[in-house]
């Protein structure tokens, strides 16, 4: 199995359509912690609603289980935002406070401390980007 093919399988989940109508779909994941290769969706657990978008025009209804998928796009960016910014602010903390090495170091946490903040405001206070619905799964 190859490295994207991995990350699309992960990325990949099981939702039971709630509702579709012309304001949008909703949707619960089917949560399973037993087995991830399982296709039983009787062990399942249900999850909070959410909506998602249907780029590919997919005809759905209510009961329906869905494959969704997270675009790549929001993939990457969540993964820059989330790791890179925190790490760039202490690397920038290092390089652009003069002093000690305590005084850095106090320096690096708290830019640090900054982008862990940030990603957390952001990650808590802004809606999520929509995932996909990719295909309607046989019952």
């Amino acid at each position: 199995m190859s490295f994207s093919s991995a990350t699309e399988a992960l990325m990949r989940e099981r939702a039971m359509v709630v509702s579709a109508d012309d304001s949008g779909i909703k949707v619960v994941p089917l949560i399973s912690d037993a087995c991830i290769n399982c296709d039983k969706s009787m062990c399942a657990k249900r999850g909070k609603p959410f909506s998602v978008s249907n780029p590919k025009k997919v005809p759905v209804k209510r009961g329906d289980i869905v494959k969704i998928v997270s675009p790549m796009l929001h993939q990457v960016l969540q993964a820059l935002f989330a790791l890179a910014l925190p790490v760039l602010l202490g690397v920038l903390g290092y390089i652009l406070v003069p002093g000690s090495e305590g005084v850095k170091a106090v320096a690096v946490t708290l830019c640090f401390a900054a982008g862990a903040a940030a990603v957390f405001v952001v990650t808590h206070f802004l809606p999520p980007l929509k995932s996909e619905i990719a295909d309607i799964l046989p019952y």
